[in-house]
């Protein structure tokens, strides 16, 4: 330990006083020489003897012995000569063997001491207390792999024990001469070896057949793979690491049952939103429950690297003892821990460079222009440029006064670029054992900076993670847990956010004017000001900067509890946590003299009208916060044993109790809940748990407050059943069947508190108590009734069923799960919205009302293939979740396309489009001015959905038949699908050959449907507000025209203003949103260990990563992930391109 403390002072040092490193390195190769030079030494002495004699004496034997070991011999001379000659052969033995047997039957014996050996006489030897002996080996797998972390203790003395290091080695000190020792590794045989007088032991490790002791984290604890009734899906931390800030962005497509979904790039608010097994509820919380060691905790800035595993509980079996937060299901993120070992210290190091995935694309100032002249021309309206002046915008010849600008390019980098570096520290002893981790991740915006200005107005991001994990074994039958950890993170924005700048940015016309005028000058929207006229330059370089600071502080103190004393296998467990998140806002704003240049004079100068909103400096800092704490209190008695070998038992009882106190909040949220479990496994064949969760709920009065949320589980492990043929486990190694069923509870309204109480509104329309000579006097305001008091109101309810089967082919080649789900959500917590007015409620009044079933099944498989010294893995996850509304708050409908029961939650509720509108549907006139008047024929429906139609505009299906296009005719029935996927899928393949590695994954959405226009209408449908506060992108290139009338066509009938007719919801704009995305792709090197070795590095490793690589749509305009959100026009996801390294000592 003093030495790698030395090392980290001198690259102190280092950085302060600039000593070159080649002296550093220098000294430290030497300082190994020399150690090794010590162990080649010592190696020497402990050589092995090869000795052939026949009736020699002892003195020629001691001297042939002293020339192999050149162990120094001390004797009586006279003693030695009474003792007969001797023969022996002894081959390839060490000193002790030799020495036995030449003395044997002499009456002699010997002592060794340092390099010496004394030869004495039997009965003038002293009694000596057995040699406490040191034992050095290594201990590898099958494959010839170092296995670090595996236990090795002296058999029936646990107190004598260690583990092997990184590179698979151990040193066990004071071992009896005639002791056994115990290997042990989970997922691994024990292996028990007496010494047998040797001092060095090299073993091989051989894995458990079907894993039955790996151990999976489960609520409230951990269960062996082998007796899992649940369902559960499992990676480890390594799978998570890419090089983004959020976690939340690592899951998709990596564990069977989560459906996740990224909407925007944007640093700092770029969490991917996620589901388990879809979306059950319409109404309230639809988020799963996140357990971060056991506390429910924020997922989104844990660093990959300090994650162990990450656990999705997905099943009624996994998560009833939640109670009401398991509804939604549940994931379970454990840290890393210590273990016995030397400290490994562990660094890598990023560097990572981003780039849009993709941006949309539009129009230049002249197609613009000409696209408006269109426009007027399909209403008989005079043109708005000549076509001299659409020939000075595509010329550029004056780009101030006819300027092409293309904000995206003005405004927007090619590349960002983030960093990441992470240093771990991992080991421990028999008394404690510690995992401390520290991260450093910083990421800059797309957005170029003034360098005028005296702020940055870019993104940015810096984030630190902090984390400490101690276990203290405080006596042989209690361990202590300490944890700490905490995140920091520093962002700034521009003064204008960054969801505006994008929409403004693209929803502005190029051709209004420049960025910046040429000779400097602000340039400013010529119109009234607004908030759709403005200059999307000056929002992000002109209207100042807005910093955040988020602190996230956690620590949990644990108790485990042996009370063997009492029963055996029973233990207690405490926990005693404390969060605190503190989260402060600044921002400084300003307004900048705009200008806009309406021609030049003689001398060529440009001749300026000050427009926009008057001029303000940059003002004074406003100021704002928000926090939260977390108190939360476990105590559980567990019991766990295993009877006559073959049944095994366990229990637990459990309470816990959190609160939440918010910054503002008066009352503190909290929750209380009593838990317990029973399992039970018979053989490692048959398996039964059941558990329940009962929870307390302030949203419900005292006689509704708990609900109780039973659970029973149950598995057959048939591959383990003595009838299992073996030539069927040949190719079947492994067969497993699980059934579940249970309830689970959810009582998150989205907000809303104590519904079951009543509450008044004050301030309301009063009266007056008195009359006086100018009126009323003394005028009193009013108390009315707010919300109706609900004492009824309960739980709502998930009924989950789930059947598994987990199945390994060729002895572990091949592992397959698979699992189908059928859950009913009832009596949803919604507040109605069908409650006429004439019943009195001032208030919708709150009830538990409507039902939606969800079905499905999310499967992985895992491939296991060597081909010589290749090495290949190829893994794949599929899940499908598909929800119906059986019941919701809705009116009877007068048709059945209507009727949003019977549906998925999210399902658009559209217009059937007939294509366009051609000229044979219209009986076409002209008017005293020659402006055309176009009358639909007799038959055909008449649109009332704004505007007045012709030739070239969307018509829609008459459903009901009235002869008029109405609200009667949307249909939720058009084939389309709900915005969040109902199929997520991943799949990848690695390989690994001779240190060189790689890797590929695929990730992809199905079932997933998009309709344009629908969330920003300005933002993507032409001229919504006219020329001056419009913009096209290029797709509109491929419109109907008069010249092409064309059906085949993305974009109908061009209008110089919104035209809602065209704008409206309907099957036209209704586009299939699935994708399939080259997620990641990583190729690497680790570098030899013995050259590593030489420098004092255990292992190495260099990699190049890409993440979102390429994606495959139908969408094209920009990344298909982002929804419809903004129409496209959100902070683009990135593409990005990662070189790293990562070294442990």
């Amino acid at each position: 330990m003093n030495f790698f403390c030395r090392r980290q002072n001198i690259a102190h040092r280092e950085a302060i006083s600039g000593i070159p490193i080649v002296i550093r390195i220098m000294k430290l190769v030497s300082l190994l020489i020399f150690i090794l030079q010590i162990g080649v030494f010592a190696n020497g002495r402990a050589q092995q003897v090869n000795i052939s004699v026949k009736n020699a004496e002892l003195k020629t034997v001691f001297a042939e012995l002293n020339k192999q070991t050149r162990y120094r011999f001390l004797y009586n001379e006279e003693t030695i000569q009474k003792a007969l000659p001797v023969t022996f052969k002894v081959s390839n033995s060490d000193i002790n063997t030799a020495l036995s047997k030449a003395l044997q039957g002499s009456g002699l014996g010997f002592r060794i001491h340092g390099e010496t050996i004394t030869i004495l006489e039997t009965d003038k030897m002293k009694p000596v207390a057995p040699m406490a002996l040191t034992i050095t080996g290594t201990v590898k797998d099958t494959s010839g792999l170092a296995l670090p972390g595996v236990t090795v203790q002296v058999k029936n003395k646990p107190t004598i024990g260690t583990a092997t290091d990184g590179n698979g080695a151990f040193v066990l000190k004071g071992v009896p001469e005639e002791a056994v020792l115990v290997f042990s590794l989970l997922s691994y045989k024990s292996q028990e070896l007496p010494l047998n007088g040797r001092k060095v032991l090299n073993v091989v490790l051989r894995n458990d057949e079907a894993n039955l002791n790996d151990v999976v984290v489960v609520g409230f604890g951990k269960q062996k793979k082998s007796s899992l009734v649940s369902s559960v899906a499992s990676v480890k931390g390594d799978a998570l690491r890419i090089p983004t800030r959020s976690l939340t962005n690592a899951i998709a497509g990596q564990v069977p049952g989560i459906i996740a979904i990224q909407r925007s790039g944007e640093p700092g608010y770029d969490n991917a939103e996620f589901w388990i097994r879809g979306v059950s509820s319409f109404a309230g919380g639809t988020n799963p429950l996140v357990l971060v060691d056991g506390i429910p905790r924020s997922m989104t800035d844990i660093e990959p690297d300090e994650i162990e595993t990450f656990n999705v509980l997905k099943d009624a079996a996994a998560t009833a003892v939640y109670g009401a937060e398991g509804a939604n299901g549940v994931i379970l993120i454990t840290s890393k821990r210590g273990a016995v070992q030397k400290t490994k210290i562990t660094y890598r190091g990023e560097y990572t460079q981003n780039k849009p995935t993709r941006l949309p694309e539009f129009m230049d100032s002249y197609d613009y222009l000409f696209a408006y002249n269109e426009a007027l021309r399909n209403e008989d309206s005079p043109v708005f440029k000549t076509d001299e002046q659409l020939a000075l915008y595509k010329n550029g010849s004056d780009p101030d006064l006819y300027p092409n600008t293309k904000f995206l390019d003005v405004m927007l980098r090619d590349n960002t670029f983030n960093t990441r570096h992470t240093l771990n520290f991992r080991g421990g002893g028999d008394i404690a054992k510690f995992f401390v981790s520290g991260a450093y991740y910083q990421e800059n915006g797309v957005f170029k900076s003034n360098p005028n200005n005296i702020y940055d107005n870019n993104l940015g991001l810096k984030r630190y993670n902090l984390r400490s994990n101690i276990d203290l074994n405080v006596t042989k039958t209690t361990v202590l847990g300490v944890d700490l950890s905490g995140q920091y993170l520093l962002t700034n924005y521009p003064g204008t956010g960054t969801a505006t700048i994008f929409s403004r940015m693209m929803g502005v016309p190029g051709y209004l004017f420049p960025a910046v005028y040429s000779d400097g000058t602000i340039a400013g929207h010529p119109g009234i000001p607004s908030s759709n006229r403005v200059n999307p330059y000056n929002l992000l370089m002109e209207s100042g900067y807005a910093k955040e600071w988020r602190t996230s502080l956690q620590s949990k103190l644990s108790l485990d509890q042996k009370l063997d004393f009492i029963t055996k296998g029973l233990s207690f467990k405490g926990i005693v946590s404390f969060d605190a998140t503190m989260n402060y806002y600044m921002n400084r704003l300003k307004s900048p003299k705009q200008f806009n240049a309406t021609s030049r004079d003689a001398n060529g100068k440009l001749i300026f009208t000050q427009v926009g909103n008057p001029e303000t400096t940059l003002g004074e800092p406003v100021e704002s916060s928000n926090g939260q704490k977390n108190i939360y209190l476990e105590s559980s008695l567990n019991y766990n044993r295993i009877f006559a070998n073959d049944h095994t038992v366990g229990a637990m009882l459990l309470t816990y109790q959190k609160e939440a106190q918010q910054q503002g909040e008066a009352l503190a949220f909290k929750k209380q809940a009593y838990v317990g479990r029973v399992t039970y496994n018979y053989a490692n064949r048959y398996s039964i748990e059941g558990n329940f969760g009962i929870t307390g709920s302030e949203a419900f009065s005292p006689e509704n407050r708990f609900g109780f949320f039973p659970a029973v589980g149950g598995a057959w492990f048939a591959s383990n059943e003595p009838f299992y043929p073996e030539a069927l486990r040949k190719v079947v190694s492994s067969l497993k069947f699980r059934a579940s069923v249970g309830k689970t509870g959810n009582d998150n309204t989205g907000g809303a508190r104590f519904l079951y109480r009543g509450t008044y509104t004050t301030g309301t329309t009063g009266y007056s108590i008195g009359i006086g000579g100018t009126g009323s006097l003394n005028g009193l305001n009013g108390i009315v009734e707010g919300r109706f008091e609900a004492p009824d109101l309960t739980w709502e309810i998930e009924n989950k069923r789930n059947y598994g089967i987990d199945i390994e082919f060729f002895k572990g080649a091949v592992d397959f799960s698979v699992d189908y789900f059928n859950n009913l959500r009832s009596s949803i917590l919604l507040q109605r919205r069908t409650v006429s007015g004439v019943t009195g409620f001032r208030q919708s009044p709150w009830q538990n009302f409507g039902s939606v079933s969800n079905k499905g099944m999310d499967g992985s498989v895992n491939i296991k293939q060597n081909i010589g010294e290749l090495k290949l893995t190829a893994r794949g996850n599929l899940t499908i979740a598909k929800n119906k509304i059986l019941e919701i708050d809705e009116l009877p409908q007068p048709y059945p396309w209507m009727n949003q029961t019977g549906t998925s939650i999210g399902e658009w509720n559209l217009y059937t489009a007939d294509g366009l509108y051609t000229d044979n549907d219209f009986t076409m006139t002209t008017d005293a001015v020659g402006k055309r008047i176009y009358t639909l024929k007799p038959g055909l429906p008449v649109s009332t959905l704004g505007g007045v139609v012709r030739p070239g505009d969307i018509k829609y299906k008459d459903l009901n038949g009235d002869g008029k296009i109405d609200n009667f005719d949307r249909s939720y029935y058009t084939g389309s699908n709900p915005a969040n996927p109902g199929i997520v899928y991943g799949f990848g393949l690695n390989a690994e050959y001779k240190g060189f590695y790689g890797s590929i994954f695929f990730q992809g959405v199905a079932k997933t449907s998009t309709v344009f226009g629908q969330n920003a209408a300005g933002n993507f449908f032409p001229f919504t507000f006219g020329v001056e506060e419009s913009n096209l992108r290029a797709e509109v290139a491929d419109r109907w025209t008069e010249a092409n009338p064309s059906q085949n066509v993305m974009f109908p009938r061009l209008h110089s203003i919104s035209f809602s007719n065209n704008q409206v919801a309907s099957t036209w704009w209704l586009r299939d949103a699935s994708f399939i995305r080259l997620k990641n792709i990583e190729l690497g090197y680790r570098f030899p260990k013995k050259m590593l070795r030489k420098i004092g590095f255990e292992t190495g490793r260099i990699y190049l990563m890409g993440n979102n690589i390429a994606v495959w749509d139908n969408i094209k305009m920009w990344d298909p992930e982002i929804g419809n959100a903004n129409e496209g026009l959100n902070y683009p996801i990135p593409r990005s391109y990662t070189i790293g390294i990562e070294f442990n000592l």
